[in-house]
């Protein structure tokens, strides 16, 4: 929340709902003042507590400048307010000689992007900066290298796609007001030659930005992303980390990633998400389950011939031999609870349906991305 500001009670901010695009970026950010109203576009709400901000903070969080306040705004906020990083002036100096870096900047202005048209839908991709640039106030007020998570928003007007970002974080905000090559927002047009029947888009934290225009309503009727994907009520408890199977998901500054040529869909990383944070790859919300009430891995011993390719496909050694004394002496496979995640990998691999995991979520296919997971070298 940015610093309160005094502010005359006759002072309020009102939306221009014509320049309104429905980003949410004012809702998310001031709830207090901001909610999407039933006709798709922010409006402010009753008894507003404007007194909250910043009034310019909230006028500059808004892309299109849609925002509006009654009063005379105040200063942009002020790096000189935060305190001084002793020693900052040797680090400083370790960098201001550098060559900028072409590619980051490049980002700052929409510049990275790839445009492709498929069966169905046209995909644009637009890769947002991930690093604050080195300027001299990064170093002295101590702020991150690691760019945070910056908004973004797409519309159409007319036969243009118009993409629009920004710079959330309030004190990176201010410091994109020292330099050129750093502006607070940029929009990006792109011209679109085709009929477009919808669109869905996200924003992953690894700072790749996904439109996807469709072309045709059967390919929007059963589209689905590649992967699972972490939204933004992540908090980094890294929960979802150490249960993947494939080492799918990283940690990012303020959310964790997943990568989508390895995740398998296998939803296990939702079902143990404390915070309802990970949608699946139809954008349905993977529900959690209490960790005790977690199903584990089961064997049908009677159909297990031991040919051992649950044990080698299991990333926890949750799988194990033992013999089976009671009937022909032969190994059969053996599950320790404690060590079982529930992800299914040893059920796709049993071609005798010998081992299951009695969990809802079933795999429509394998997919390509399993098949690779099992064929290189795991």
């Amino acid at each position: 929340m940015a610093d309160a500001q005094t502010t005359a009670v006759t002072d309020t901010f009102r939306v221009d709902k014509e320049a309104c695009i429905a980003c949410d970026a004012c809702c998310q950010e001031f709830p207090e003042v901001f909610f999407m109203d039933t006709d798709d576009k922010a409006n402010v709400v009753d008894n507003q507590q404007a007194d909250l901000y910043n009034a310019r903070t909230v006028v500059e969080i808004c892309p299109t400048d849609a925002i509006h306040f009654s009063g005379e705004l105040p200063e942009a906020e002020d790096l000189t307010t935060l305190e001084e990083v002793d020693g900052w002036e040797l680090e400083w100096a370790k960098h201001r000689n550098l060559p900028e870096n072409a590619l980051e900047r490049d980002r700052r202005y929409g510049r990275d992007f790839e445009v492709t048209e498929h069966e169905g839908y046209v995909l644009v991709e637009l890769r947002l900066p991930t690093m604050v640039p080195a300027l001299r106030d990064r170093f002295r007020y101590g702020l991150p290298e690691i760019m945070p998570e910056y908004g973004a928003h797409a519309y159409q007007q007319g036969s243009k796609l118009m993409l629009t970002a920004w710079v959330k974080d309030p004190k990176i905000r201010a410091l994109a007001g020292t330099s050129n090559s750093f502006p607070s927002q940029f929009t990006k047009e792109f011209e679109i030659k085709r009929d477009i029947v919808g669109s869905v888009q996200r924003n992953d934290a690894h700072g790749i930005y996904q439109v996807v225009l469709f072309t045709d309503v059967e390919t929007q009727m059963n589209w689905e992303w590649k992967a699972h994907f972490i939204t933004t009520l992540c908090t980094s408890c890294g929960i979802c980390e150490r249960v993947c199977p494939t080492n799918a998901i990283t940690s990012g500054d303020e959310r964790f990633h997943i990568e989508p040529d390895l995740c398998i869909n296998c939803s296990v990383c939702g079902v143990y998400c404390p915070f309802d944070a990970i949608n699946d790859n139809s954008e349905i919300l993977v529900e959690k389950i209490k960790p005790k009430q977690i199903p584990k891995a089961e064997v049908h011993e009677e159909l297990c011939t031991g040919c051992r390719f649950c044990e080698d496909v299991c990333p926890f050694d949750a799988i194990g031999m033992k013999m089976d004394t009671e009937n022909s002496f032969q190994l059969i496979a053996e599950v320790y609870a404690k060590k079982c995640t529930s992800c299914k990998l040893c059920e796709q691999v049993c071609i005798k349906d010998a081992i299951e995991v009695p969990r809802k979520h079933q795999f429509e296919d394998i997919g390509m991305s399993f098949m690779s997971y099992l064929t290189d070298d795991h």
